[in-house]
């Protein structure tokens, strides 16, 4: 854990929200590179993740309060302004919705954008558990396997104020001591998924840039893929307060996991038969429904991506 990048007083910088930044920046820059090469411009994909992020942030909040709703009645501006208590899933299925509104109403392929976005959503989503590894929150169970388990130790803001982490959740459950340097080895769960999704995003990339694709089949990919990863991670968790069903056994995650399983499957189902989507590879993109093309100087204008035959029926035709 290394939680404080720097302070000055009682304020100070998280290494969590310089993650979050950093897994934005390097989302936002792949998500514009592989959109500008298949027709959409580049301040789309700017656009998409101030409305993303907003609409993700105000999701993942809501669910955290929905799951924690008696503190919250203790106390709600604490929660509200509180810079710690969010829920991916609930802040994914947020920025889903708001995303697509948005892309409808700019008369944008829903799909075709989605599978530009899939990858730098893992992308973005893994640096974000890294800052969760430094901040120390979203902590793994009690790990028994040898030199894998963490030891995680207190950890304090500038006013004194601990940090919640493993160690706090340990000494609560009588698991340690109070005076103990260290919690017992947890699982290192964030930076499991942090590596399982860097990797689906490497994957997602690879698979899109093979040949042209029907609309929706890398998102479909994405949300099978991050579900089954969230599932089977889910149970080496060691936070209960992102809520338990059932006694403990599954989570809210989990619950939201098995929707997404079928729902991506259902997509996949429903686009199998379809032709390739114009924007799904750079040999084949046109403009998109909806951008306008930039008029270079004289007569002549840009043309867009296209293909091999487009070029050499339009060399005929010269």
């Amino acid at each position: 854990m290394h939680p404080i990048l720097f302070s000055i007083g009682d304020f100070f910088i998280g290494t969590y929200g310089l993650m979050i930044a950093l897994g934005l920046l390097a989302g936002i820059w792949v998500a514009s590179w592989r959109g500008r090469r298949r027709g959409f411009s580049s301040e789309l994909f700017f656009d998409l993740a101030f409305v993303a992020v907003l609409s993700g942030f105000g999701g993942g909040r809501l669910l955290y309060i929905l799951l924690n709703f008696s503190e919250f009645l203790s106390d709600p501006m604490a929660m509200l302004l509180s810079r710690t208590g969010f829920v991916f899933l609930g802040g994914f299925v947020g920025a889903v919705g708001v995303v697509v509104w948005y892309l409808r109403r700019r008369g944008l392929p829903v799909l075709a954008v989605g599978d530009i976005l899939a990858p730098s959503l893992a992308i973005t989503h893994g640096f974000g558990r890294i800052g969760c590894h430094l901040a120390g929150c979203c902590w793994g169970s009690e790990c028994s396997v040898p030199g894998l388990g963490l030891r995680l130790k207190l950890e304090e803001m500038p006013n004194g104020y601990p940090f919640s982490n493993a160690y706090l959740d340990q000494i609560d459950r009588g698991l340690i001591p109070h005076d103990a340097v260290h919690s017992l080895p947890v699982w290192p769960v964030q930076l499991m998924e942090s590596a399982g999704l860097l990797l689906m995003a490497g994957a997602l990339i690879w698979i899109a840039a093979r040949k042209p694709r029907p609309a929706g089949q890398i998102l479909g990919l994405y949300l099978i893929g991050y579900a089954i990863l969230r599932f089977g991670l889910e149970f080496l968790r060691g936070d209960a307060d992102r809520g338990m069903f059932f006694g403990g056994a599954i989570s809210t995650s989990q619950l939201i996991s098995l929707a997404l399983v079928p729902a991506g499957i259902v997509l996949l189902a429903k686009i199998r038969t379809n032709p390739p989507s114009p924007h799904s590879h750079p040999s084949v993109a046109p403009p998109p429904p909806g951008e306008k093309t930039e008029e270079k100087s004289g007569t002549e204008q840009e043309e867009p991506a296209s293909s091999d035959a487009q070029r050499i029926r339009r060399r005929r035709k010269r």
